[in-house]
């Protein structure tokens, strides 16, 4: 019981609903996920409940802030109305986390969670539009349409937007939320802001530079995080000096896992010597490897941004995620860069592979279907295209990811890029070895089939519409030098372990 709130549970009802039955099915796993899909829906409805609650306490507690604090202390006669209204929010939000049993930190962030999202819901309501974009993020939140999670995502970023920019995000990110995982979604929405956003990228990466930092966290069992906060095109070239460093060590026999060796190198590259042989995973060979590998920076730059001039504070610019009148350039297909970092990383870039794609629907032309092996521009391409596996929900980089002949080429599948897609090495296997099933539809889109029977359609985020403008792509840039002086530490996300799965070995495919 909890201030009053039962649940009618007992450990025989808790035992018996989580089993199956003597004799399961595929049918009892089907039902079984139905239910779960049915209460999350549920869960998910009664957040958007609880914010609404959250945002009415708000309101309330606004409006009886003296009835928040104690008139008679001396200090609060002097203070400021500033002071006063700072003092009653923070005597609000102490009673709404002791109430949740939430640290205040959590629930300062649930307020203004609730705030943002009522906000947009206020102001959508007033310019009501078509589609599935026109429904306000808390409606949606509401009717269990996506999580707490997304909506936490979503406020994130309105906040700290203009009205009209609040609006072209949610129209842009709200048909996916539904069906989108939480990294894909945030992915969206860091590509619609920084089309919507008022300020040119480039004057914005200029101030984030600023806040670059290096820092440090205590973890348990005597490990730490070491976090750094560099520019992308920096850090993106240090992961993937690591990274390689890390898979020629796996290709020499090294027993250790690849996010090990990635650890490794990265400590052997900054701290071993010559003659350091010690502890358990340093290696001081790792950091002579890591300093013989030139990193790469994959880089797709719209060919106007090259040939363009200097950033634009046009709105129509603006509207279109253009920086000078180009579309903006992206690091690994994700991660949005102003025109002068592109432009610059062009110009190092030893060597440039140009994509060609159709200027009405921005397929990618490709010939040469006749030969099994893909051939590595065409690998390329499709890098550029997929950015990530194309199973449902997954994010590694495609990059790093096998291509898989979605009609199998033993039953007459062409090596094009409309029969090819980038699966990860554990969901290639899947694909392959168990009851998932794919296919591609006339228009493009992926339609996979579980083993229990239920479709996924397509990938969450839509086709970006600046891709049907030509494109370079630099296949090997090195990385820029930068000095990294002390500043203040920026606010940063912890991030644990990702989940491991053992590598099942080449594709048997």
């Amino acid at each position: 019981m909890r201030d009053g709130v039962t649940a009618v549970v007992d450990v025989a009802d808790v035992l018996r609903r989580a089993d199956p039955g003597p004799r399961p099915s595929l049918h009892d796993v089907s039902a079984a996920i139905d239910e779960a899909v049915e209460i999350q829906a549920r869960i998910d409805a009664l957040e958007g409940a609880r914010l609404l609650a959250v945002e009415r306490a708000r309101r309330a507690a606004a409006g009886c802030a003296r009835t928040l604090l104690d008139e008679g202390h001396p200090e609060l006669r002097r203070a400021s109305a500033a002071r006063r209204h700072e003092l009653a929010a923070r005597a609000f939000t102490a009673d709404l986390a002791t109430a949740l049993r939430l640290p205040e930190q959590q629930a300062s962030h649930l307020v203004d969670t609730a705030r943002t999202l009522t906000g947009a819901a206020l102001d959508a309501s007033g310019a009501p539009g078509d589609g599935p974009g026109a429904e306000p993020a808390l409606v949606g939140l509401c009717r269990g349409r996506f999580s707490m999670a997304h909506a936490h995502a979503l406020a994130d970023t309105l906040a700290e937007l203009p009205d009209d920019a609040r609006r072209q995000v949610e129209s842009a990110v709200l048909p996916a939320a539904g069906h989108a995982t939480l990294p894909q979604f945030r992915r969206l929405l860091r590509r619609a802001r920084d089309r919507a956003h008022p300020v040119p990228l480039t004057v914005r990466h200029r101030a984030a530079v600023e806040k670059r930092a290096v820092y440090l966290d205590p973890a348990a069992d005597g490990m730490a995080w070491l976090t750094a906060h560099l520019p992308a095109a920096q850090a993106h070239a240090i992961h993937d000096r690591i990274s390689r460093a890390a898979r020629t060590a796996r290709d020499g026999g090294d027993p250790r896992e690849t996010g090990q060796l990635r650890a490794d190198a990265f400590a052997a590259l900054l701290l071993a010597g010559p003659d350091d042989g010690g502890g358990a995973g340093a290696v001081p060979d790792l950091a002579g490897l890591a300093h013989r590998i030139s990193p790469t920076v994959r880089v797709t730059v719209p060919v106007l941004t090259l040939l363009g001039g200097g950033p634009s504070d046009d709105a129509d610019s603006r509207a279109r995620g253009r920086v000078g009148g180009a579309d903006v350039a992206e690091l690994d297909g994700e991660t949005p860069v102003d025109a002068e970092t592109a432009v610059r990383l062009t110009a190092k870039a030893p060597s440039l592979r140009r994509l060609l794609v159709d200027p009405v629907d921005g397929t990618v032309l490709t010939a040469d279907p006749g030969t099994y092996t893909v051939p590595a521009a065409l690998r390329a391409l499709l890098q550029a295209r997929d950015v990530t596996c194309a199973f449902p929900g997954c994010t590694r980089a495609a990059a790093r990811c096998d291509v898989d002949h979605v009609r199998a080429w033993v039953d007459g599948g062409p090596t094009v890029a409309d029969n090819l897609t980038t699966l990860c090495r554990h969901h290639h296997v899947l694909k392959h070895q168990t009851g998932w099933r794919v296919a591609r539809a006339p228009d493009g889109l992926l339609t996979w089939t579980s083993p229990t029977g239920r479709t996924h359609r397509g990938r969450p985020e839509p086709r970006r519409p600046e891709t049907r403008r030509p494109r370079l792509r630099s296949s090997e840039v090195k990385r820029p030098e930068a000095k990294r002086p002390e500043s203040k530490r920026p606010e940063a996300r912890r991030r644990g372990p990702a989940p491991r799965t053992a590598d099942p070995g080449p594709p048997p495919f």
